[in-house]
């Protein structure tokens, strides 16, 4: 597994949709965060991304991302998104790199799964340390 296959941003000020889009598409590729914002856009409109109570998986495929990985974003405050998506706190994002490799799919499948694990989302969410969340996320990989 490559070492930066997770990322992992604590405490985040983010307030809205728009903030957060922003966020990743600048996290995904600075130079084409524009393009990658309106994909995301484009894929909210096809359904709600929340997975979980407080947890949302937006994710991106595209030429224009430079590195497959998951990103996981955790607010400093709970924000409600729309009447649809109430008090949300983590975002976990699926970054995909377009035509990436059959082993990098795997392993972001083999992450996917571990998301129906309530105890897995529940430890995600109050983790103390970024530290803890990475022990978390790297074991589930292994």
């Amino acid at each position: 597994m490559n070492d930066n296959f997770f990322q992992v941003a604590l405490d985040q000020p983010l307030t809205s949709r728009e903030q957060i889009q922003h966020f990743i598409a600048t996290h995904a590729n600075k130079e084409a965060a524009e393009e990658l914002v309106a994909l995301l856009r484009e894929r909210e409109k096809v359904g709600n991304t929340m997975i979980s109570e407080h947890v949302i998986l937006p994710h991106l495929e595209s030429p224009k991302i430079k590195q497959s990985q998951i990103l996981l974003i955790r607010l400093a405050k709970a924000i409600d998104l729309d009447e649809e998506t109430p008090e949300v706190q983590l975002i976990i994002t699926i970054l995909m790199k377009s035509n990436e490799r059959q082993i990098m799919k795997q392993q972001i499948a083999q992450f996917t799964r571990r998301l129906a694990d309530d105890e897995f989302l529940a430890a995600l969410l109050n983790s103390e340390s970024e530290e803890r969340i990475y022990q978390l996320l790297e074991e589930e990989t292994k």
